[in-house]
């Protein structure tokens, strides 16, 4: 049961991406508090539903794009952030590594590349009181 205790919140504004995605959170036993399309809605539910994990899609409804709700997010909580994403221009990757998000997981993803990047999420929750600098383990997944 490697997921019990994290608290995950979704933000994909592609219906069938966010409901794949919450399948394969949920079969790796982690909770999902919320699922957004909008930037606006995903920093609400970030405020509200306090996630221990943010599961971030670079290209979202709303005045914002992921990385820059990303940062909101971060801004005003103490979640940790994983792209996910099909994007793979160097500027945008470099964009989301800005960030030190936990990870960033390239769709289309296999379960065991999203296991071992909510892994390395829960090991950084853990020790989320330390520095930023020492636990930013970033990690990217590509398949």
């Amino acid at each position: 049961m490697p997921g019990v205790g994290m608290r995950l919140l979704i933000v994909e504004d592609q219906d069938l991406m966010a409901m794949t995605l919450a399948s394969a959170v949920r079969m790796l036993n982690y909770e999902i508090v919320g699922s957004a399309a909008t930037s606006e809605r995903a920093v609400e539910l970030a405020v509200t539903c306090h996630p221990d994990v943010v599961m971030m899609d670079l290209h979202l409804k709303g005045r914002l794009d992921g990385v820059e709700t990303a940062r909101e997010i971060m801004a005003l909580t103490h979640a940790r952030i994983v792209f996910v994403t099909g994007a793979t221009d160097p500027a945008d990757e470099a964009r989301m590594m800005a960030v030190q998000p936990v990870g960033i997981l390239f769709k289309p993803f296999r379960r065991t590349d999203l296991a071992s990047v909510l892994s390395m999420a829960a090991q950084t929750a853990r020790v989320s009181q330390t520095p930023k600098s020492l636990t930013s383990l970033t990690a990217t997944v590509r398949t």
